[in-house]
């Protein structure tokens, strides 16, 4: 499972570089090349509570999203209700989150770490793990890890929401736009931890109006 077939040799090639490469603090602390910061949060996020409501059944409890940025996202969370954890690497984007979070006087519990190096939360405490956007920068190398980290904070028969770019889209410039995974780069490594309840297509949308294509993979813990 950790390795690739050697027909998506390519498709390793052309993705964009590692976590580590980004100097994700630099892009916060000069506020550039955000498109995924609009301070709007995830209409898939919305969509799946609203289905929550529509069928009568309770939002969770104990959530966690990896790489909440400032915060967004975390905080429309807590403000429905649940006990939220929040991972981000980038220092001032913490410190946005926690000013968002004063401000619509909510309280979310954010720390500062990788998923991937170490866990935020006790094993087997969440009922829902929500990215948008995480899971597409993780080298491949990491993907096992990340699965593994999010696995191990939920509890059985807890979801995952995670957005991520899709390789269906094509682009005269693959460089442009967020990174993209073939449905079988973003599932190798999630089956063995996970049923798959839901894979669409969706859009992230850019504060410019411009829409790249994306899956939105809804999954279930495994007993």
């Amino acid at each position: 499972m950790n390795n690739q077939p050697r027909a998506l040799k390519s498709e390793e090639k052309q993705e964009k570089p590692p976590i580590a490469h980004y100097d994700w603090e630099e892009r916060y602390r000069e506020e550039s090349d955000l498109p995924w910061d609009s301070g709007i949060p995830a209409p898939e996020l919305v969509e799946y509570f609203a289905l929550l409501k529509q069928e009568e059944q309770a939002y969770p409890a104990f959530v966690t999203e990896i790489g909440c940025g400032t915060g967004t996202n975390a905080v429309w969370m807590a403000a429905q209700g649940c006990s939220v954890v929040a991972t981000e690497i980038a220092p001032t984007a913490i410190e946005k989150a926690k000013q968002r979070a004063g401000q619509a006087n909510v309280k979310v519990a954010i720390h500062l770490l990788n998923i991937c190096e170490e866990s935020p939360v006790e094993a087997q405490s969440q009922d829902f793990v929500f990215d948008r956007g995480v899971y597409h920068v993780i080298p491949e190398t990491q993907r096992s890890t990340f699965v593994e980290r999010v696995a191990e904070a939920l509890k059985a028969g807890g979801h995952w929401l995670c957005l991520a770019g899709c390789k269906d889209e094509l682009r005269d410039n693959p460089e442009e736009g967020p990174p993209q995974l073939t449905a079988v780069a973003l599932l190798e490594h999630v089956e063995p931890y996970f049923e798959i309840v839901k894979l669409e297509r969706s859009f992230f949308v850019l504060p410019s109006g411009k829409k790249h294509l994306a899956w939105k993979a809804l999954y279930k813990r495994r007993p």
